[in-house]
């Protein structure tokens, strides 16, 4: 199985910072048609907008089309902490939504379950989990956990390097690490975007892994206090490979196009 694995796109009406947003998603999408199209799924983790304005949905919606990427690989789609979850539920009335309201929903394919969380509160930049969408959470893994399980959702689940310096990521952690760890034999690997930083490892005996941001990437702090930096980083996406007994991450950085390949056969 292939899975294509984008997030933070922040479209936006008008060029933010000297960064072409919408160029960049085009191109995205551009190099995922020419060199994905025999992919499994598509996932983009949320940040659809920056601003999270219907105008900027609609930009959206209008360049996703646009790419005539194959009808199997429409995004699964969440919220980030720069979406507006009434005007995604409106401009995207099909994806599926929790008994709440909130945009969590599962896929299913075989033993394989995709579990999509949303983790936007409106008003703050950081991550949150309410009480009903960890009971919703929970309830999900309890039907689920014979299953090979795969979790996707914006914000960082753990600190991405020294806990004083992650102001931003989801707040609700420990409750959310004491559901991680009754079903860890279950969740096979967390997705995750928000940082703009391309991240992987283990937490809780869980591998995960996320990407740049198509837009504007940024640079890992590694400091025990807070701050962001940008150096040109190149953007990207990611794509899995997920076999029987394995699952692999690469970065696909699709500005780079001009390829020199050793053998074209």
């Amino acid at each position: 199985m292939k899975i294509i694995h984008l997030s933070d796109t922040h479209i936006y009406t008008k060029i933010l910072y000297n960064i072409d947003a919408q160029d960049r998603f085009r191109l995205a999408l551009n190099h995922i048609k020419n060199n994905h199209s025999d992919a499994d799924y598509f996932m983009i983790t949320g940040d659809l907008t920056n601003f999270g304005d219907n105008e900027s949905y609609e930009i959206f919606i209008n360049i996703l089309s646009k790419a005539t990427l194959p009808n199997h690989l429409y995004p699964k789609l969440i919220i980030g902490n720069h979406d507006n979850r009434i005007n995604f539920k409106n401009n995207f009335p099909n994806i599926k939504i929790d008994v709440n309201g909130f945009v969590q929903y599962v896929e299913r394919d075989d033993d394989k379950i995709f579990i999509f969380l949303d983790t936007n509160l409106e008003g703050t930049d950081a991550g949150h989990l309410c009480n009903k969408r960890l009971q919703w959470l929970k309830d999900t893994l309890e039907i689920e956990h014979k299953n090979k399980i795969y979790i996707f959702m914006h914000h960082n689940p753990l600190a991405t390097g020294h806990i004083e310096s992650d102001n931003l990521g989801l707040v609700q952690r420990e409750d959310l690490k004491n559901i991680l760890l009754k079903y860890q034999n279950c969740i096979k690997h967390i997705f995750f975007g928000h940082q703009h930083i391309t991240c992987s490892g283990k937490y809780l005996g869980i591998t995960f892994s996320s990407p740049r941001s198509t837009w504007s990437p940024l640079v890992p702090n590694f400091l025990n206090r807070f701050r962001l930096g940008t150096a040109n980083t190149d953007p990207n996406y990611n794509i899995i490979l997920l076999e029987e007994d394995s699952l692999i991450v690469h970065s696909e950085d699709f500005l780079k196009t001009d390829v020199n390949w050793f053998t074209d056969n």
